[in-house]
């Protein structure tokens, strides 16, 4: 609605000191940050695009002839003279683009001694490559994801209601500047005022070669956890995804092997196979891969009612002949590898650890077969004080399905479905899609509790991925295939992606 409206401000003179609101938008390449009078790294670059910075009206300012859609009656503010602007580079602002403002009067306040409640902390790469890969928002490292966080998260935030918090970015151009981190955090952290501190990890750390910059947001997975781990003894949560000791778990897949035991994990088989035993002998590798397989399947069967098809598969049921090969710090499907016999496995085994180039990977994980028809995705969203023992429901259920790996044995044919295109695909059998729900959410029950011990406190949130087969009518099968960490995928769960900014910060603010 237009014209006028009321001010929070009374009427101010000629150089009265204010503070305002800066505003840098991450998805703006060219815009001005504020330098921290503390910095003293170019590299990694530690810059404000948030905040309440002091400044002088630079003319008087009446709220009667305020109208927020007329620029010229908005406050000119001049900032402070010591404050330093430059845009993401480090490169400085010239003067007189850093001087007189016009900002809107809600961005505008008497002069304040209070500490904000929070400071948010964006570790990103300081490329500015666009990234354009799936989701609504874009991926986590690219800047318009970072936008979106901060005008779709953080500002409408209850909490944070009259711009309550700070936001600054670390700007890191490869790995070797997350190792300048690790004795920057305590730096880092006395820099932050908030109440609160918390990290938001906008890279995937992975197990292969620096390449020397971080175009797609990719880094050496020891550098990235040492830095996180110093910005946390210094004072700063991680927020996004997760503290380090939960995110490596998730991320690193080992659980696959350690839980594949546990009956009420509904796991596939797995094991690890080490990158030197496929060096030395990869047929010897394969032949003790399957034999672990198939001593864990013995160990621990799954459940299987007369009449129903072998599990987790069929052409599994007298040895194992088919399953997948994958590495652990892998993102978006890839480095996952299917193989048909014992010696496309040692085939498979070499290619992702030997001759992937720039592979820094120590092992593999080489997994049994699991027939299914659709993946069914639940997210969860722990209340604050939830225990284990409290059932806990998802907050949303997804599904998908898969093509035949091409033939390279990669995954392909990615289809986002409905529920209503999975009962079709069924027959209508709702009893056997309702038998599908009803598993995974019990499924996941235990799942939830087994990740307790891994933080001081339950995930914000989290998706748990479940293989899904109809076995006969009004029965599934439904066997766990990955937990995943915030950031992940929301597929058609379209404020999936705002609920987990809010729960991230929801458990920063605690």
């Amino acid at each position: 609605m237009g014209g006028r409206s009321r001010s929070p401000v009374r009427c101010l003179s000629v150089g009265h000191s204010v503070q305002f609101f800066h505003e840098a938008d991450p998805d703006d390449v060219e815009a001005w940050y504020v330098l921290p009078q503390e910095a003293t790294s170019s590299s990694p670059l530690l810059l404000q695009s948030h905040g309440w910075l002091d400044g002088t009206l630079q003319e008087e300012f009446c709220p009667r002839s305020y109208c927020p859609e007329q620029p010229v009656s908005w406050p000119l503010v001049v900032p402070r003279h010591d404050i330093s602007f430059t845009d993401r580079s480090g490169r400085r602002c010239p003067r007189e683009s850093a001087r007189a403002r016009r900002v809107q009067v809600h961005l505008v306040r008497e002069l304040a001694a209070r500490l904000p409640l929070l400071s948010v902390l964006l570790v990103r790469r300081a490329g500015s490559l666009p990234i354009t890969r799936e989701g609504q928002f874009g991926s986590t490292p690219s800047d318009m994801y970072m936008s979106a966080l901060i005008r779709l998260g953080i500002m409408p935030h209850p909490q944070l209601a009259g711009h309550d918090f700070e936001l600054f970015s670390l700007f890191v151009n490869d790995s070797e500047d997350l190792e300048r981190v690790v004795d920057m955090a305590p730096q880092i952290a006395s820099t932050l005022r908030g109440r609160h501190k918390a990290s938001f990890w906008m890279l995937w750390p992975v197990e292969w070669e620096d390449c020397g910059c971080t175009e797609m947001g990719y880094v050496v997975r020891e550098s990235f956890f040492r830095a996180m781990r110093s910005c946390q003894a210094s004072g700063i949560c991680s927020a996004f995804p997760h503290p380090a000791e939960l995110y490596e778990l998730i991320a690193s897949k080992s659980w696959k092997v350690s839980l594949s035991l546990d009956p009420l994990a509904m796991l596939p088989a797995a094991v690890v196979v080490s990158r030197s035993s496929v060096e030395s002998d990869p047929v010897s590798a394969a032949r003790k891969a399957v034999f672990g397989l198939e001593q864990i399947r013995r160990q621990n069967p799954f459940p299987v009612l007369p009449g129903e098809p072998a599990a987790p598969s069929s052409v599994n049921e007298f040895g194992v002949k088919r399953g997948v090969v994958k590495l652990g710090w892998s993102w978006e499907a890839k480095d996952v590898m299917v193989f048909n016999s014992e010696e496309e496995l040692g085939w498979r085994m070499a290619e992702v650890l030997l001759e992937s180039s720039g592979c820094t990977a120590s092992e593999c994980i080489v997994q049994e077969w699991v027939d299914f028809d659709f993946e069914l995705r639940c997210y969860f969203v722990p209340p604050r004080g939830w225990v284990s023992s409290h059932f806990l429901k998802p907050e949303r259920i997804e599904w998908n399905a898969w093509g035949e790996p091409c033939a390279q044995g990669r995954p392909r044919g990615f289809e986002l479905l409905t529920e209503e295109m999975c009962l079709s695909r069924w027959g209508q059998d709702e009893g056997a899609m309702l038998s599908a729900k009803e598993q995974a959410v019990e499924i996941s029950q235990h799942l939830l509790a087994w990740l307790l011990p891994t933080g001081s406190r339950p995930v914000p949130m989290i998706r748990l991925d479940f293989m899904t087969r109809r076995v006969s009518s009004g029965k599934a099968r439904v066997v766990f295939g990955e937990f995943c960490e915030m950031g992940a995928a929301m597929l058609g769960w379209k404020e999936g992606t705002v609920t987990m900014w809010r729960a991230a910060l929801d458990s920063a603010l605690r």
